[in-house]
């Protein structure tokens, strides 16, 4: 099935972020569960998919609530993983699935929104 292309009909929400994250529930307590698959992130990184399963969330709006909510001695501990995996982290998420990849696994897109969170940081 072809993707459809959004049209200037389409309707889209758009809302401040407190008008959204209460209309729609988008609080930390409320976060997907994230089971990534070993298999399917590279060795080295592999040490960090309980960050990724904890951090690794893909909506804008609970990944914020989560992190306002984790303390600090937590978000210190992430800082300094992304930090010491930044080189690999960098290979992976530049790769071929960054580019190539219609539909990038569940794996690719937690690490991603993970790394994302240095901007929290």
């Amino acid at each position: 099935m072809a993707k459809k292309t959004p049209s200037p009909d389409d309707h889209f929400e758009v809302l401040p972020a407190g008008e959204m994250r209460r209309k729609h529930g988008l609080y930390g307590e409320n976060r997907p569960v994230i089971k990534l698959d070993p298999e399917r992130v590279p060795e080295p990184l592999r040490v960090l998919i309980p960050l990724a399963e904890k951090f690794g969330i893909s909506d804008d709006l609970i990944r914020e609530d989560v992190f306002a909510n984790t303390p600090n001695k937590e978000l210190t501990i992430l800082k300094r993983a992304l930090e010491k995996f930044d080189g690999q982290l960098d290979e992976w998420l530049a790769g071929p699935e960054a580019s190539e990849a219609t539909k990038p696994s569940a794996e690719y897109i937690a690490f991603s929104a993970m790394r994302m969170s240095l901007d929290f940081l």
